[in-house]
C-alpha cells in the first residue's frame, strides 16, 4: 500500500496513525498536488484504487473492530462525516488565515462554536481509540502549533486535555514525531497547498424576503447524533423484511419498458407531462450558466420522467426575433435570417454534444409561430385586453427608422459615470439601467447621426384588467413552483400589474395583424413564450392535444430566475386573456445563477467556458453534466471552479462510483468467468438492501420535486454503500480455492449482490450521465429491466447472466490540465486606458461636492445628528471627491496615505505623532464607498438578535466558555456595522479600551 500525501499534511498523518494502530505498513510518497492532501492506494484482486484519508482510516480501523457503543455520540462514521462536512470547511480557511499572519475573526468565532459542539457531544475518551479518534486528533492537533490558534483550545479545556493526552500515547507520539520534524506542525509548510472550500452566494429568495443570506462560517453545525447513521443502525426490521420481499420479486419491482413512438400525444389515464426549456436567445453561444439554468436541468427531469414510465414530450428551441438579432446581424455583416441560421446550428450542436434529449428542438421564425401568435393577439384584442398609447422615441432621420434601445448609444447620464459608449438600455461601465431618452449626446448606432424625438403609437397588453383572472388561477399552480419563482411572482403582483407594451418599431419579428400597426412587430417577450406552442405545432399537427388539455397534462417550465416574471405573470395572463382553455404551467422550476470562479461569464473578455468550447477541453460531456448538476444553483447562486471540478471528478466519480463499478464487475469476470454466481443472501445482506432502498426512495422523491442535486447525492450514496459492502465483506478473499465451501459460497453471494448494485447504479445514473449509464448497461449485457426505474432494489441480474469484461469508466483529471484550462478560460487582463477629461462632468461633480460639503458642515454645526449619520454623509463626500479625481485624470489618494504624509510632516517618528485621534478618524473614514442602507439594516438586526442571545446566556448563569464565543460574534458584528457605516472600526476598539480602564 502506498500513501500519497502533501508533505506534513494532517490528512497524511491520519493514514500513518491508523496504519500504525492496526499493524499495517504503508509506503509514503510525497505528492504536492494530491487532492484533499492525501490518498491511500490499495490493490485488491489486481485492481488498484484510491481511498481518501477518512476512508483510508476506516479501511484500517473498520467499525467492527472498534470498541464503544453505537448510540450515535461516539459512532465513528458519523464523526468522520461531521469532520469532513462541518469541521474542515471552517478549519482549513482559519488555519490559512493564521499562517498568513492575520487571523480571521469570523472564522475563529465559527470554529469556537464547532469545538463547543464537539466537546459537548463527543465522549473524548482517550482509552477508547477508534477511527474518529484518529481523524479528529490529526485534524485539530495543528491548532497547538501557533500561539494564536492554541488559545482556541484553551477555551475548551476538556478538548485540550484530550488532544494533549493522545499526543503522549506512544503510537500517536511516534507517528507525530516522524510526520512533523520535532513533533510540531509548521502551518506554512503544508496549509498553503490546501484549497479552502468555496463559500455560498446570496440567493434570490433571501434577498427578496429581506433576510440576510446564510453564512456557512457562522452556521452552527448539526450535532452528529442527528446525522445519518451507518447502514445497520438506520434500517428498521420492517425495512429489512421489505427488502427481502422485493429481492425475491424482480418481475414485480421492474415495470415493463414503455414503447415511445412519434408523435408523442397525451394518453387518457396516464401521466402526461409537457416539459419546456426557456428558449435560448439566438444571437450568442450559451455558456455553462445558460446550459444548467434551463436545458440541462430540464433534460435531467425529462430523462427521469421517461425512466419512471411517464408519457412525456420535451420541447425547446431558439428565440430568434427582436433587436438583439438585428444588432448581431449588423455587427457580423449578415442578414437577420443568416444570423439565425448560423446560431441555431451552433445551439443545436452544443446541446447535441451535451446529450440533451429534446423530442423537438425548433425555432420561433416559422409560419406556425406567426399564425398562433397573431391568433392569440386577435383574441386578446377582441376581448378588449389590448389598448393603444403614444410613446416618445428617438428617430433617426438618416436611417428613416425609430431606434430601439440597443440601436442608441451616448454618454451615460448617471452622476459620476460619464461613460461615452453607454447603450440605450444599460450602461456597461456603471451597470445602471438607462432610458434611451436620457442619454447625453445620443447617436444612432447604425450611422452615428444624432436622432430626434418623435411620437410613435404602440399597443399594450392591459394586464390590470386581466389581473383578477390571474389571481384566481395562481393558487392552483403557484404552490408547485420553486420558492424563488413564487417570491418573484408575488413581488410583481404585490406592486400591482401595469400595462405592458407588446409592439416594437422593427422589421425583424412577427408582424402585428392590426390596421395602423402593420409596419410594427411584436415585442420579443410577448412573442417568445408562444414559441413553446408553435414548436409543438411544428412537431405535430395534433398540438392542440397538448395545449388545450389542462385536465390531463402537467406542464413543467424550466428557466433561470431572470425569466420568471414573463413566465409567471405575462405569459399566463396572455393565455387567460384569450378566454380559451389553454394548458398553463403547473410547475415553474427556476434556478439561481451559476457564476464562473466568483465572477461573471463574459465572451468578449474570454472569461468562462461556453458551450462550443467545452468539447475542446478533452473532458467528456458526462463529466460536465455531472459537475453542473452537482452544483446546480437551486436555492442560491453557485460558482464553477476548476479545482472543485477536478476534486469532484477524482473523488466522487473516479474513487467512489467508477471504482465501485470496476471492482464489482472485475470480481465477477475474474473469479466466475463473467457469469453472475448463485446467491444466497443473509440478514446482513438484506440490511444493506434496505439501506439502498432508502437511498432509492430519496432519489425518486428528490427528482420528482426537481431537487436534482439531492437526487445525484443519492446515486453517489448507493455507490458508496456498494463500496463499503465490498470493503466489509472482502469477497476477493472469501472466493479463494483454499477457503472452506461456506466461505466461497458467501463470496459468491457478495459478488452477485455487488453486481446487482452496479445494475441499479446504471439505472439511476441515466438522467445525470447518460453515456456512462449506457456504458455500464452495455457491460451488463443491456437487459431490458435496466430501462425503467424500479420500486426497490432487486435481483436485476439472475444467476448465470453473462457480462462483458469491465473497462475503466472515469479518467482522472490531473493538475497540469486543470491549471492549463483555468488559465485558458480566465480572461485577459487589459491595462486600463486613461479617460479623457470631460469639463461638463467635472463641473457637475464639483457642484455636487460643494452641496455635500455644505450638508456635512450643517449637520456638524447643528449638533443633533448622530456620529453614524455624519459619518455616512462624510463617506458620500469622500466618494464624490474620488470620482472627481478620476474624472480629472488624477489617481485618487487613499485616506490612509494622506494620514501618513500628515504624520511625517509633523516631524519625528514618535508614537504621539503617528497615532491618530478618534476625532480625526471620524472625519476621515477609511472607505470611500457610499453607505449601503440595506446592509446597515441587516447588520443592526443581527446585532439586536445576537445581543439578546448574549444577555439571555448571562442571565441564565452560563459559564464563561459558553458566553465567550457569543460575545466574540457580537463584537465582530459591531465591527462590520462600523465598516458598513463608514466609521473606522479602530474607534470602537478605542472605546472598548476606555471602558476597561
Amino acid at each position: 500500500m502506498r500513501l500519497l500525501s502533501i508533505k506534513e499534511h494532517p490528512n497524511g498523518l491520519k493514514v500513518v496513525v491508523a496504519s500504525k494502530l492496526c499493524g499495517r505498513q504503508v509506503e509514503v510518497t510525497h505528492k504536492p498536488d494530491i487532492l484533499e492532501g492525501a490518498a491511500l492506494e490499495v490493490s485488491e484482486a489486481g485492481v488498484i484504487f484510491r481511498l481518501q484519508a477518512n476512508s483510508a482510516v476506516l479501511y484500517f480501523l473498520p467499525e467492527t473492530q472498534q470498541g464503544g457503543s453505537n448510540d450515535g455520540k461516539n459512532n465513528a462514521e458519523v464523526w468522520l462525516e461531521w469532520e469532513a462536512s462541518q469541521l474542515q470547511p471552517v478549519l482549513v480557511p482559519y488555519l490559512l488565515s493564521v499562517a498568513g499572519g492575520r487571523e480571521d475573526k469570523e472564522l475563529r468565532a465559527a470554529l469556537q462554536t464547532l469545538l463547543a459542539t464537539l466537546t459537548t457531544s463527543h465522549p473524548l475518551n482517550t482509552k477508547e481509540v477508534n477511527a474518529a479518534t484518529v481523524v479528529l486528533f490529526c485534524s485539530l492537533v495543528p491548532l497547538l502549533s501557533e500561539t494564536v490558534s492554541a488559545t482556541l483550545l484553551q477555551e475548551q479545556p476538556n478538548l485540550l486535555a484530550y488532544l494533549t493526552t493522545l499526543k503522549e500515547v506512544p503510537s500517536f507520539k511516534e507517528c507525530v514525531a516522524s510526520w512533523w520534524n520535532g513533533g510540531t506542525s509548521t502551518l506554512k509548510n503544508w496549509v498553503g497547498c490546501t484549497t479552502p472550500p468555496p463559500c455560498s452566494s446570496h440567493s434570490t429568495l433571501a434577498l427578496l424576503k429581506g433576510s440576510p443570506p446564510a453564512t456557512p462560517a457562522r452556521a452552527a453545525p448539526p450535532n452528529p447524533a442527528d446525522q445519518s447513521k451507518p447502514v445497520r443502525a438506520t434500517v428498521s426490521p420492517e425495512a429489512v423484511k421489505e427488502a427481502e420481499h422485493w429481492w425475491q420479486q424482480p418481475s414485480k419491482v421492474c415495470p415493463a419498458p414503455r414503447n415511445r413512438s412519434a408523435p408523442i400525444l397525451p394518453v387518457d389515464g396516464e401521466s402526461n407531462i409537457l416539459v419546456t426549456a426557456a428558449l435560448p436567445y439566438v444571437n450568442n453561444v450559451p455558456h455553462l450558466g445558460n446550459i444548467i439554468g434551463c436545458v440541462l436541468s430540464s433534460d435531467c427531469f425529462a430523462r427521469f420522467c421517461r425512466l419512471r414510465g411517464d408519457n412525456i414530450l420535451f420541447v425547446s428551441g431558439t428565440d430568434e426575433y427582436g433587436t438583439a438579432t438585428e444588432t448581431k446581424a449588423i455587427a457580423e455583416g449578415l442578414t437577420p435570417k443568416q444570423i439565425c441560421d448560423k446560431y441555431n446550428a451552433i445551439h443545436s450542436d452544443v446541446y447535441r454534444w451535451f446529450n440533451i434529449s429534446f423530442d423537438y428542438f425548433g425555432r420561433t421564425t416559422t409560419e406556425q409561430q406567426t399564425q398562433i401568435a397573431q391568433d392569440i393577439f386577435n383574441k386578446l384584442d377582441g376581448n378588449k385586453y389590448i389598448c393603444q398609447e403614444s410613446v416618445e422615441q428617438l428617430f433617426c432621420a438618416k436611417c428613416q427608422r425609430f431606434l430601439a434601445d440597443r440601436f442608441v448609444e451616448g454618454t451615460c447620464p448617471h452622476p459620476g459615470c460619464g461613460y461615452e459608449d453607454a447603450r440605450g438600455d444599460q450602461c456597461d461601465a456603471c451597470g445602471k439601467l438607462i432610458n434611451a431618452m436620457e442619454l447625453v449626446q445620443p447617436r444612432c448606432k447604425l450611422c452615428s447621426s444624432t436622432p430626434e424625438v418623435r411620437s410613435s403609437s404602440h399597443l399594450f397588453l392591459d394586464l390590470p384588467s386581466i389581473e383578477p383572472k390571474l389571481k384566481t388561477w395562481l393558487p392552483s399552480s403557484a404552490p408547485q413552483w420553486t420558492s424563488n419563482a413564487q417570491v418573484i411572482c408575488d413581488s410583481w403582483i404585490k406592486d400591482g400589474l401595469k400595462q405592458r407594451c407588446i409592439t416594437r418599431d422593427l422589421k425583424w419579428g412577427t408582424p402585428v395583424p392590426k390596421d395602423n400597426f402593420r409596419e410594427k412587430v411584436f415585442y420579443v417577450w410577448f412573442d417568445a413564450p408562444i414559441g413553446y406552442i408553435s414548436m409543438t405545432a411544428c412537431y405535430t399537427d395534433q398540438w392542440q392535444q397538448w395545449w388545450f388539455n389542462p385536465g390531463q397534462v402537467k406542464y413543467y417550465q424550466f428557466m433561470a430566475k431572470d425569466n420568471v416574471p414573463f413566465h409567471s405573470v405575462v405569459f399566463p395572463s396572455t393565455l387567460l386573456g384569450t378566454g380559451q382553455n389553454w394548458t398553463k404551467v403547473t410547475h415553474l422550476v427556476a434556478t439561481e445563477y451559476l457564476n464562473y470562479e466568483d465572477t461573471k461569464f463574459s465572451k468578449s473578455r474570454g472569461i468562462g467556458v461556453f458551450g462550443d468550447q467545452a468539447a475542446s477541453t478533452g473532458i467528456p460531456s458526462d463529466v460536465w453534466r455531472f459537475y453542473l448538476l452537482y452544483l446546480r444553483p437551486e436555492a442560491q447562486d453557485t460558482s464553477f471552479s476548476w479545482v472543485d471540478l477536478q476534486t469532484k471528478n477524482n473523488s466522487e466519480l473516479l474513487n467512489n462510483l467508477g471504482n465501485f463499478v470496476h471492482r464489482a464487475l472485475t470480481f465477477v469476470f475474474k473469479f466466475f468467468g463473467g457469469a453472475i454466481p448463485a446467491v444466497c443472501p443473509s440478514n446482513q445482506d438484506f440490511e444493506v438492501m434496505a439501506a439502498i432502498n432508502k437511498e432509492l426512495r430519496q432519489y425518486t422523491s428528490s427528482l420528482a420535486c426537481n431537487h436534482q442535486r439531492d437526487g445525484l447525492r443519492a446515486v453517489l450514496s448507493i455507490a458508496r454503500i456498494g463500496n463499503q459492502y465490498i470493503q466489509d465483506q472482502e469477497p476477493f478473499k472469501l472466493v479463494k480455492p483454499n477457503r472452506p465451501l461456506e466461505d466461497r459460497e458467501r463470496g459468491a453471494t457478495v459478488t452477485a449482490i455487488a453486481a446487482n448494485i452496479v445494475a441499479l447504479v446504471a439505472i439511476v445514473l441515466e438522467p445525470y450521465m447518460p453515456e456512462t449509464s449506457g456504458r455500464i448497461k452495455d457491460l451488463l449485457g443491456n437487459p431490458p429491466q435496466l430501462r425503467c426505474l424500479p420500486q426497490a432494489f432487486t435481483q436485476f441480474l439472475a444467476s448465470g447472466h453473462v457480462i462483458k469484461e469491465p473497462q475503466p469508466l472515469i479518467t482522472q483529471l490531473d493538475t497540469e490540465l486543470i491549471e492549463k484550462l483555468s488559465k485558458q478560460f480566465g480572461g485577459e487582463t487589459k491595462a486600463p486606458t486613461k479617460k479623457e477629461v470631460n469639463p461638463a462632468e467635472v463641473a457637475q461633480l464639483q457642484a455636487q461636492i460643494e452641496a455635500q460639503g455644505n450638508k456635512v458642515r450643517q449637520m456638524k454645526a447643528g449638533g443633533t445628528a448622530s456620529k453614524a449619520e455624519v459619518a455616512a454623509e462624510v463617506a458620500i463626500l469622500i466618494s464624490l471627491k474620488g470620482q472627481l479625481a478620476t474624472a480629472q485624470g488624477i489617481e485618487p489618494t487613499p485616506a490612509g496615505d494622506k494620514d501618513k504624509k500628515k504624520s511625517k510632516k509633523g516631524g519625528g517618528g514618535g508614537k504621539e505623532n503617528i497615532k491618530q485621534s478618534p476625532a480625526t478618524a471620524t472625519a476621515q473614514p477609511p472607505s470611500s464607498t457610499p453607505v449601503d442602507e440595506a446592509e446597515v439594516s441587516r447588520l443592526q438586526a443581527l446585532i439586536t438578535q445576537q445581543g439578546d442571545k448574549v444577555r439571555a446566556l448571562k442571565t441564565s448563569g452560563a459559564s464563561k466558555e459558553a458566553v465567550g464565543p457569543e460575545v466574540a460574534i457580537l463584537l465582530d458584528l459591531k465591527q462590520q456595522l462600523a465598516a458598513a457605516q463608514g466609521i473606522d472600526p479602530a474607534i470602537l476598539s478605542g472605546k472598548d479600551k476606555k471602558k476597561k480602564k
